[in-house]
């Protein structure tokens, strides 16, 4: 029986962190893109990262490149005012692979 269980537990874990670990790695707050929002990145290696925010055609519309230096929450305000309504895809990369990718809207 508690063999069983500690497989479950492992299955789960391991099952948990491939499908839904990613969707942590970025959240917009408030959820939605009004006016001034915060973008909260959760990154757990050293190294240089970018984030790329792509309309609903694929064109890039936002660059933002930055450094980390310790397993952190990277934090910062972008103002989506001039953003059209409509989907938008934010990407988060390193080394040039993506290893988060989200899509938020503005209404």
């Amino acid at each position: 029986m508690n063999k069983k269980l500690i497989l479950f537990l492992m299955l789960f874990f391991f099952f948990t962190k491939d499908n839904y670990g990613q969707e942590n790695k970025i959240k917009i707050s408030p959820n939605n893109l009004l006016g001034t929002s915060s973008i909260l990145l959760t990154l757990e290696d050293r190294g240089k990262y970018s984030l790329t925010i792509k309309n609903k055609s694929g064109k890039k519309i936002f660059i933002k490149k930055f450094e980390i230096f310790e397993k952190k929450l990277f934090a910062f305000k972008h103002d989506f005012k001039n953003f059209d309504n409509g989907d938008y895809t934010f990407e988060l990369s390193s080394k040039r692979k993506i290893i988060a990718n989200k899509k938020f809207s503005k209404n």
